[in-house]
């Protein structure tokens, strides 16, 4: 048994446009689905990113809530109470007398309150000249 050859038949302009139409939307299918491939990748990028740092948020909150419990169990004690009651003044043992040490301001010394009135007199004399000229050139 001999193959027989077939013969090339051209394609009528109805096939052409039908495989065309088909090529087209194949590769139009292919194009949304590598977008969409594209867009998840980014978006599980973004979301990965996101993890991280809320993990980083979260290793510090723990680390700051428990430093923030050690030093309200550290307040809560009477050492402690005691010891800022104390310091204000507002706390004493039988038998232990509270004083309070001010800082004022020192004497001055004999110069310079001299220097002082001597100021206080020139600035009256320079007030008075001024005093003069404003009542002569005042508005009226």
């Amino acid at each position: 048994m001999v193959a027989k050859k077939r013969k090339y038949t051209k394609r009528s302009g109805e096939e052409r446009v039908l495989i065309g139409f088909l090529i087209l939307l194949d590769v139009l299918i292919m194009g949304f689905l590598v977008f969409g491939n594209l867009k998840l990748y980014s978006e599980n990028k973004e979301v990965k990113k996101q993890y991280l740092n809320l993990n980083q948020e979260l290793t510090y909150l723990e680390n700051k809530n428990k430093e923030l419990k050690e030093l309200f169990s550290y307040t809560n004690e009477d050492d402690y109470t005691e010891a800022i009651l104390r310091e204000k003044g507002m706390y004493q043992k039988q038998g232990e007398e509270v004083v309070v040490i001010t800082r004022e301001n020192s004497p001055q010394t004999g110069s310079t309150q001299s220097d002082n009135q001597i100021t206080a007199e020139s600035a009256s004399v320079w007030q008075k000249i001024l005093d003069f000229f404003g009542s002569i050139f005042g508005r009226d």
